[in-house]
């Protein structure tokens, strides 16, 4: 072992005194080291500690914020809810009103027009939307029972786009344009049911009309047929002329 790690050969050299009081000096030097190495890690943590506290405080007041804007889009929402089930409640008393209505037209249409319903069912209407796309429409078909009765009228429809391309006559089943399924085609139904879909106009077509033919299977008997002129029907008037002869 080297002489200058071993105690007592300073203490030989120098005296026992002398090398206590480095000693005492070197304990002091570490321990003052240490008391600074103490108070600049607790300085540190003081500041993280008052940055982590300051961030506390902001996340808090944002989460006050955001309660605040919670409570007023609870409220907000709390008053569309309303006045939306204030507009269903009146939709409901002008669809009654709207079915009333077209039933007391069925009725009258029943005398004047009795080629127009089969079996308590009548072919109401039929609309023609353009959307946003071009050469894409959606449309939407209603049939009514004009008849109020117990058991459900169930049967199938057909719709045909009839039109010509390059004067020729071309014929087209919306609902596959449409994309309708054949198990969708078919209808059960009390008091009226609606067909709606969206489709593309064939690739330089001219349509003329469309084509409605409903087949009832229950609950009555017998087919049903109405035409829609495009023309009339594409603008959204109310009362397109019909043809009711069946006519190709």
């Amino acid at each position: 072992m080297k002489p200058y790690f071993n105690l007592k050969y300073w203490q030989k050299r120098w005296g026992a005194f002398p090398v206590f009081v480095v000693m005492v000096f070197m304990t002091v030097a570490v321990v003052y080291i240490a008391y600074l190495a103490g108070v600049w890690h607790a300085k540190e943590l003081k500041e993280e500690v008052a940055e982590q506290s300051q961030q506390l405080d902001i996340l808090y007041k944002r989460l006050d914020q955001m309660e605040y804007q919670r409570h007023v889009l609870q409220v907000e929402l709390d008053i569309e809810r309303s006045a939306n089930q204030s507009l269903q409640d009146e939709l409901t008393a002008l669809q009654n009103d709207n079915y009333g209505l077209r039933r007391d037209l069925a009725f009258y249409q029943k005398i004047m027009a009795p080629e127009l319903q089969e079996g308590g069912v009548t072919i109401d209407s039929l609309t023609i939307t353009p959307n946003r796309s071009e050469n894409h429409f959606h449309f939407s078909l209603a049939l009514l029972q004009i008849e109020q009765r117990r058991n459900f009228v169930q049967g199938n429809v057909t719709v045909e786009l009839v039109g010509q391309i390059n004067g020729k006559k071309k014929r087209y089943d919306l609902l596959d344009l449409a994309n309708v399924g054949q198990e969708e085609r078919s209808f059960s139904m009390r008091y009226f049911s609606l067909y709606e879909g969206d489709f593309f106009m064939p690739e330089g077509l001219i349509p003329e009309r469309i084509e409605v033919v409903v087949r009832l299977t229950e609950g009555g008997s017998g087919s049903l047929e109405r035409a829609f002129f495009w023309k009339e029907i594409s603008r959204g008037d109310p009362a397109p002329s019909v043809r009711s002869d069946g006519d190709t």
